[in-house]
């Protein structure tokens, strides 16, 4: 069987996309999208899933994305499947926010997808990431300091209703399941910019590939290794320090002497959570070293005022820790 097809088959086995269910496949029109809508629609024969199709126009690429948006909805005519479109204007929203092109058009095209859901009665949003993604973000948590939270990559499932089922498949996988099938797909010019982070590493890793073909095997099961600490640092956290956070309105409340005493990785946890509602839209609320300098001056034990990013305060006062916006 087709790695893509065995892939979606596991995820209505498991759970991922349970048998039966409503499922939004959200498909750019590039190659991986293109292989999760038709490996979909074959695995629905026998898992019974009701597909529907959305797609993001991300206002930004003009005539071509306008193209992407007319081949995705032949496709999903030509299938016979619900489709729905969003368009979104990713520059004004990177502007406003302050954010990279990059976390512009994931914030506009995340919120237009779980709109799409509501209006489609979508139990789950299939995303079209794999293997290539997961190495490539280890990559990128690496230069950015990333803790495990990082380099464990992206979940297989999300609290809202996102799920990724293709991520133990391969890109060459993925392109030869269109190749045996004669699915055409559309190519985005901006994937060659090599001032986005992303495009920069997924060249350097296609380099790496070719002098050791387990390279990218090789990053993904060190993710899925941090994956399992992750999963472990949510139920830790869950029943030790979930239960002292106080968070209320513009404040929240932690035990500084509980946070310096648990393991580095289990405060990095507890911090994220903590500052997350005084961070900005699309933003951590902190930068990784950042947070280590907080952790730092926690573990010595005296008191502290710390201001991250100009816009979070982390205060110690004994056994208190202060957080709220500056």
């Amino acid at each position: 069987m087709n790695p893509v097809v065995a892939a979606l088959d596991r995820a209505a086995e498991n759970g991922l996309m349970p048998v039966g269910s409503s499922i939004l496949l959200a498909v750019s029109g590039g190659a991986d999208s293109m292989a999760l809508l038709h490996g979909s629609l074959e695995a629905s024969r026998r898992t019974g899933w009701r597909l529907a199709v959305a797609h993001v126009h991300h206002g930004l690429r003009g005539r071509p994305a306008d193209r992407d948006l007319a081949f995705v909805a032949e496709h999903a005519r030509r299938a016979g499947l619900p489709f729905f479109s969003r368009r979104a204007d990713a520059s004004a929203t990177a502007r406003a926010l302050g954010l990279s092109p990059e976390a512009g058009a994931r914030r506009v095209r995340y919120a237009a997808l779980q709109d799409m859901a509501r209006e489609s009665g979508a139990d789950r949003i299939a995303v079209a990431h794999h293997k290539g993604d997961v190495a490539e973000t280890v990559v990128l948590a690496r230069e950015r300091r990333g803790g495990v939270a990082a380099l464990a990559g992206p979940r297989e499932r999300r609290a809202d209703g996102v799920v990724r089922p293709l991520l133990s498949v391969t890109r060459p996988q993925i392109l030869g399941f269109l190749a045996e099938r004669g699915m055409g797909y559309r190519r985005d010019a901006s994937n060659g910019d090599l001032r986005l982070a992303r495009n920069r590493i997924r060249r350097e890793l296609a380099a790496r590939e070719e002098r050791s073909r387990d390279a990218i095997d090789s990053l993904a099961a060190e993710a899925a290794a941090h994956a399992r600490r992750r999963e472990h640092l949510d139920r830790e956290f869950a029943e030790r320090l979930r239960p002292a956070l106080v968070l209320g309105p513009g404040v929240t409340l932690a035990d500084a002497a509980q946070l310096a005493a648990a393991s580095r990785d289990l405060a990095r946890r507890a911090l994220a959570e903590a500052a997350a509602p005084f961070a900005a839209p699309g933003r951590s609320a902190f930068t990784g070293r950042e947070r280590e300098q907080i952790l730092d001056r926690l573990a010595s034990g005296a008191d502290f005022r710390f201001e991250a990013g100009r816009r979070v305060v982390f205060e110690r006062r004994g056994r208190l820790l202060r957080i709220a916006a500056r």
